[in-house]
């Protein structure tokens, strides 16, 4: 059942569209609007079945926005939202042919149960007149072609053609935008651009289709004039107004369609070809037909990148860090690359961090292998990649900096130890450097970190005794002063107690 949500009030007007396909998947969002004006705009071009509409708005209340849809004959159901508990509303409301009227703030069982009672009404209307729910609109029917679930036959192309003047064997563009993990914050916006640009035209007739499964918003045009000629104009206008409008810029995609029957072929090549956006300057239009003649050249990279990354996230400098990741995406985009091996090597370079990290003992036990290796594998954008190497740069070197048990103090004594335990700091020292008792301290330490004040230093001086003979050629002598220790023979064995083999053992295997 598609719903408009006519409200206000953003926060109610979001708060809805949120919840209402949470309670039943038969209950899709088709449109919002802000006013009545807008409201009636929305609603004459995706024809839902319900309207929930707030009553106090500017430019046009609802009431004015009911009775202007009954002058023109359009009969769907609708729910009344209002916080003014007032008979004469209501009254007005009723007059007009209303389903329910529900006060604010809105209950959820009522608002689920005023949903469930409509749409039962809604089932049994499509069965008494023979039509098929997904059939109401050419958005359902469109969406219906992509999942083949509708047939395409004469019966379809009679229906289209005397209702939207397009026939199954016409035509169809369609302008995909990818909205990835910013789907909910900026699809509203989305739809807002697109309808302010086409809404100019009328050498073409549009749909809208928004798929929160695939995180997509499919702008769908037939009735076209020139549809290379439209695929230009969307270049110079509607990709533009994307990158201006929205902080995080979409991939946007363009396929035409010869016709219905290529429409669930033409959405599997939209949803496969997203990652093609790693290849393209930021803000292209892809046009996915292209790329099936789109020639590429093997990714070769500097070993050194991969060597300079390591050492940037090992000696903890994220300057250096973000320069060599600036690298490395220059390097993927300096030629024409399959956006496959291009997440093959970025995922080889996360693989390289953690396993480096991981030899030298400082590796945050809540990182997942697997989500890293899932989420860079299955990037369509380098916004996705950079935050993955970023979160991984950062979960690596901030250790307990975001464990919620850990409290101000001890963060600052750990903070204080990573700074001076080369330097030989006791305990005392450290309690004086915070202004506390020793004794509460070391009490407070062991209790949140699960570690004692000596642990603790013994684990930076072996993790920097680690770091020392992988990075360097430096003798253990040098090493041990390096770390905070006095004997190179006494750090020999403590290193053997913790790692279990010698510093010379150590640093032939690992390097």
């Amino acid at each position: 059942m598609k719903i408009v949500i006519v409200e206000d009030e953003a926060v109610i007007r979001g708060g809805l569209a949120g919840l209402i396909p949470k309670l039943s998947p038969e209950y899709e969002i088709a449109g919002l609007a802000s006013d009545g004006r807008e409201g009636l705009e929305v609603i004459a071009r995706t024809r839902p079945d319900l309207v929930i509409m707030d009553i106090q708005m500017p430019e046009m209340d609802g009431l004015e926005m009911l009775r202007r849809l009954r002058e023109r004959e359009v009969m769907c159901r609708v729910i009344v939202l209002t916080a003014y508990n007032k008979f004469e509303y209501a009254k007005q409301a009723i007059h007009l042919g209303i389903e329910n009227y529900l006060l604010k703030p809105i209950k959820i069982p009522e608002l689920q149960e005023t949903l469930d009672k409509i749409y039962r009404q809604y089932q049994e209307e499509a069965e008494q007149n023979g039509i098929r729910e997904r059939l109401f609109s050419l958005e359902q029917i469109i969406r219906g072609c992509i999942l083949a679930e509708v047939e395409i036959d004469d019966n379809l192309d009679r229906i289209i053609r005397s209702q939207y003047g397009v026939g199954t064997e016409d035509s169809l563009a369609i302008c995909g935008v990818s909205l990835d993990e910013h789907y909910d914050e900026d699809r509203e916006q989305v739809v807002r651009t697109i309808e302010s640009y086409a809404g100019k035209s009328g050498d073409y007739a549009y749909t809208l289709i928004q798929s929160s499964r695939f995180h997509m918003i499919l702008f769908v045009l037939y009735r076209m004039k020139d549809p290379d000629a439209l695929y230009r104009r969307s270049i110079r206008t509607i990709a533009p107004a994307m990158i201006r409008n929205l902080k995080h810029t979409p991939v946007m995609e363009w396929i035409l369609c010869r016709g219905f029957h290529e429409l669930p072929e033409a959405f599997g090549k939209l949803v496969d070809c997203r990652k093609w956006n790693l290849c393209f300057p930021v803000g292209t239009m892809i046009p996915v037909r292209e790329l099936e003649n789109h020639e590429t050249v093997p990714l070769r990279y500097s070993m050194q990148i991969e060597g300079h990354l390591k050492t940037a996230v090992i000696e903890r400098r994220q300057d250096s860090y973000q320069k060599v990741l600036q690298m490395l995406i220059r390097e993927c985009q300096s030629g024409t690359h399959h956006p496959d091996e291009i997440r093959e090597i970025c995922v080889r370079f996360c693989l390289a961090i953690l396993a480096e990290t991981q030899v030298i003992g400082r590796i945050d036990p809540r990182i997942s292998r697997q989500d890293v290796v899932g989420r860079v594998s299955g990037a369509v954008t380098w916004e996705t990649i950079e935050k993955v190497f970023e979160e991984l740069y950062h979960s690596v070197v901030a250790e307990n900096e975001n464990d919620a048990n850990i409290s101000p103090l001890i963060r600052h004594a750990i903070r204080i130890i990573e700074g001076c335990y080369s330097e030989g700091i006791t305990l005392e020292e450290l309690a004086g450097k915070l202004g506390v008792l020793q004794e509460y301290l070391s009490t407070q330490f062991k209790k949140e970190t699960g570690s004692t004040f000596k642990e603790t230093v013994r684990r930076y001086q072996i993790v920097r005794v680690k770091e020392l003979l992988l990075q360097s050629n430096l003798k253990l002598g040098q090493i041990a002063d390096m770390a905070g220790y006095s004997d190179p023979k006494y750090m020999s064995r403590v290193f053997r107690e913790e790692v279990g083999m010698l510093p010379t053992e150590f640093r032939n295997k690992h390097r």
